[in-house]
């Protein structure tokens, strides 16, 4: 029997601690080789082009490094192009086409008409000439009357604005302005002669039109919505009313159109058809001694909007004229646009317009860009003035300017307007009023309603003598109308159908898919099963790789040498074993 020596034993514990960083090496050797197994193994079975090229063990380096930098290229390319499909999905989303087929004008409501007399005052009512020259000599102004000046500064407010004494009154009581402008202007019977609709002549305008106040005094519209469809009244001030209408609308939105079995006569009028004989005709008139040349200056006769029934017009913004002893013909041509409801999930600055309930307004219950427009502007006037010119529709709190700050007024609807194009507000001041009137200006955001309505106007003319015609009919003119003028106006659809825009998708979420799946499939040959093939390969094949190892190794380590040499079945992998 062999006995081992104390120093042999302890030798050969030395060697073994010696062994023991070749073993950490060897191990994390293993480790590598695995991952690398592993990734050729990817390489081999994948389906993405060109990767197999880049793994594949009997490819010389040249070749490997050919294919790597021709998968880069392409991924980056790839890359760069999606990025592009997805910056114009992101900001353009959105794309205006025509209708497939076209619209009757039946299913629209007939442009509202609005109609201002260019004479604010009548000379017979209130000789604003003449107060204008009283008013600027200092020895005349001491001998008016308190009613004298106030009437002189009261009509200043719709006369051009270089008329309007600065030294007036800042502001003044709203009721009292509007009843002396109401007081001095032409009323419904000095203004209309007779009126047609549909060629069926009415016994009085006062059946088809109605008072409205705007920003030009006292104004007549036709087809206009009443003030209780179009305004929330909880929110308006008192002192004074907008529209004279009682006509109540139960028929028609903006949004939805008339509603089904909507009879064809109801309100607003909706027109029938196209032509003179299915439009509006009136006729105007006018005297001589009640121009006034001064306060609007020497064009003499009347200032018309078409507008779509939910708006208050602007007649100091856009109009078209109807001078005196003229013949106008107005063709109209509606301008409708609408949008897909697959737009309503985008964010209303992404598709440049406002749904009925995105956009709340405080003073109007139909919300058109036009509403936001002059709501915007009555609070950043009342912001930038402390006061609000009586045309607006404002609130109980809020005063109404007068002559001495019609200058203000004005300049605030310049600073409005330019706004947005960086100059007046964005400079520093340290003026409270203009920072309120900055953050009033930045709130609006007036983006167009989905659903729109505009009417564009084609317009010819020629001279109405009507004094020829009583001579054509051997007819006396009365003495009394030798004075007269008149200007006729035919308003009508110009054609029977129209043509609808639409906005709609220009790219949506199948779109933008189906686009970044064709380069990807294009330049890489990638799908969504390449998608389920990666996740493949990092957890489940990964997952039942490492089990195969561990059993493997299990199996290993309870088989002899001696039967492991005997085993007649194929040894294991290296890359499942180690």
């Amino acid at each position: 029997m062999r006995r081992h020596s104390k120093s042999e034993s302890v030798g050969k514990s030395s060697t073994d601690i010696e062994k023991s960083p070749d073993k950490t090496e060897e191990t994390k050797r293993k480790r590598q080789n695995f991952v690398k197994e592993y990734l050729v193994d990817f390489t081999a079975n994948s389906s993405l082009h060109g990767l197999k090229y880049i793994g594949e063990k009997e490819r010389t380096f040249l070749e490997k490094v050919f294919w790597l930098f021709v998968v880069t290229c392409c991924v980056v390319l790839c890359a760069g192009l999606i990025r592009k499909v997805w910056i114009k999905w992101n900001e353009s989303p959105v794309i205006v086409s025509f209708a497939e087929t076209s619209t009757p004008v039946w299913q629209i409501p007939y442009p509202a008409v609005t109609v201002c007399f260019e004479t604010k005052a009548m000379q017979t009512r209130f000789n604003f000439t003449e107060y204008y020259h009283l008013y600027l000599n200092q020895t005349s102004l001491s001998n008016l009357t308190e009613a004298e000046r106030n009437m002189f500064e009261d009509v200043s407010l719709v006369c051009d604005d270089h008329l309007a004494p600065r030294d007036g009154r800042n502001t003044s009581d709203g009721a009292l302005t509007v009843n002396n402008l109401k007081e001095v202007s032409p009323n419904m019977t000095d203004v209309f002669f007779g009126c047609k609709w549909k060629d069926i002549p009415k016994d009085s305008c006062e059946d088809l039109f109605s008072g409205i106040l705007t920003e030009e005094g006292q104004c007549y519209t036709f087809n206009t919505l009443g003030a209780q469809e179009l305004f929330r009244l909880e929110n308006l001030h008192e002192e004074y009313q907008y529209l004279d209408t009682a006509i109540v609308n139960t028929t028609w939105t903006l949004e939805s159109g008339y509603v089904d079995g909507t009879p064809l006569e109801t309100y607003p009028h909706r027109g029938l058809g196209y032509g003179v004989k299915a439009g509006l005709t009136f006729l105007l008139k006018a005297r001589e001694i009640d121009l006034d040349y001064l306060c609007k200056g020497p064009v003499q006769g009347f200032k018309i909007l078409l507008h779509n029934p939910a708006e208050l017009p602007r007649l100091s913004q856009q109009y078209f004229r109807s001078p005196l002893s003229q013949e106008v013909v107005v063709a109209v041509k509606p301008n409708m646009m609408t949008t897909s409801e697959g737009l309503k999930p985008y964010d209303p600055e992404r598709r440049q317009c406002y749904f009925p309930s995105e956009r709340y307004l405080r003073y109007y219950k139909v919300y058109t860009q036009a509403n936001c427009e002059m709501e915007c502007l009555t609070n950043f006037t009342f912001a930038r003035c402390a006061c609000v010119h009586f045309g607006m529709p404002h609130g109980p709190k809020m005063p109404v300017c007068n002559a001495g700050s019609i200058a203000c007024v004005k300049a605030a609807q310049m600073e409005l307007v330019t706004a947005e194009v960086q100059t007046g507000l964005d400079e520093e001041t340290t003026d409270d009023n203009l920072g309120s009137a900055r953050e009033v200006a930045a709130s609006c955001k007036c983006l167009p309603a989905c659903t729109s309505i505009e009417y564009e106007a084609e317009t010819s003319q020629a001279d109405y003598d009507w004094k020829a015609l009583f001579q054509a009919y051997k007819l006396p003119i009365p003495d009394n109308e030798e004075d007269l003028h008149y200007a006729r106006v035919m308003i009508f659809f110009k054609e029977a159908q129209f043509i609808t825009s639409r906005r709609s998708e220009l790219y949506g979420q199948t779109d933008f898919l189906a686009n970044c799946g064709g380069l990807l499939g294009l330049f890489m040959g990638f799908s969504i099963l390449s998608v389920i093939e990666i996740l493949y390969f990092l957890t489940l094949r990964l997952l039942c790789m490492f089990y195969r190892r561990r059993v493997a190794k299990n199996k290993a380590s309870t088989v002899s040498p001696k039967e492991d040499q005997d085993c007649s079945s194929p040894k294991p992998s290296k890359m499942y074993i180690d």
